[in-house]
């Protein structure tokens, strides 16, 4: 399914809320449409392109809830999905901590879309892969990397008037430089949603920087030292920080 604009998602939700018979529903879409490239050993391996839809329906009758989820759009399909999130609703139990779907909201405008990215071709990602694997040649070096981007959409709507929608873009690139002898090891790593602003040439640069100078790295003794993290270093250690906590914690979830 193609990038639904905000009128077309806002019709299906709301085709998909007419065959509603619970006492709530709520119907949550989502869908991405993008494309990646993978090289490694200095030579491309793979490339392709990805798209995916999916439609999820809450159904409630007191405070019993059942979700079903569906990535077919005809109508026979939409009824079906609608109708066995109500048949699961019936059979589940009450739970007490079920919370009533939300009323109409304003949110403000989102600025997580770029049309730039969006309108990235195979060709885009295969020229920004040719100035890295050129950079790794010249500098008598072994590339491994990954460029992928998408654009997608999410949009909700439930029976007491609700409606949200959004769009958004990103584009990650990574690439990994080593020495020909294998010593030296060097990375990088970007993420935008604004595909102006990833510099490939500039990123797989500083990993052969950073392989080329780390290939005659020695031991040192065990102690206290400083060290400065890259960003692409921090945050992967607070999200994998994030993530523990989140497992470690105790908690009670309402399912809806």
């Amino acid at each position: 399914m193609p990038i639904l604009t905000k009128q077309e998602a806002q019709a299906l939700l709301k085709k998909v809320l007419s065959y509603s018979k619970a006492d709530e529903c709520e119907v949550n879409l989502n869908g991405s449409d993008g494309g990646n490239i993978r090289y490694a050993r200095n030579a491309v391996s793979t490339s392709g392109g990805v798209s995916q839809s999916t439609l999820v329906v809450s159904s409630a009758y007191g405070k019993k809830s059942g979700v079903a989820t569906i990535n077919e759009f005809d109508d026979a399909s939409l009824e079906k999905v609608v109708r066995r999130s109500e048949d699961l609703a019936q059979l589940a139990p009450e739970n007490p901590e079920f919370v009533s779907f939300l009323g109409p909201q304003q949110y403000a405008e989102s600025k997580t879309y770029v049309a730039a990215t969006a309108a990235i071709t195979p060709k885009d990602r295969a020229d920004a892969v040719a100035t890295s694997l050129q950079i790794a040649k010249d500098t008598k070096q072994v590339a491994a990397g990954f460029l992928e981007n998408n654009a997608g959409f999410a949009a909700m709507m439930n029976s007491h008037g609700l409606f949200a929608y959004n769009t958004s873009t990103n584009v990650a690139f990574n690439v990994t430089l080593r020495t020909e002898d294998g010593k030296g090891s060097g990375y990088a790593s970007k993420g935008y949603n604004d595909f102006s602003q990833l510099d490939v040439k500039k990123a797989t640069t500083i990993a052969a920087q950073k392989s080329s100078g780390s290939g005659a790295a020695k031991a040192i003794e065990p102690g206290k030292y400083t060290v400065i993290l890259e960003p692409a270093a921090v945050s992967v250690l607070l999200e994998n920080l994030m993530f523990s906590l989140m497992r470690a914690l105790p908690m009670r979830v309402a399912v809806s």
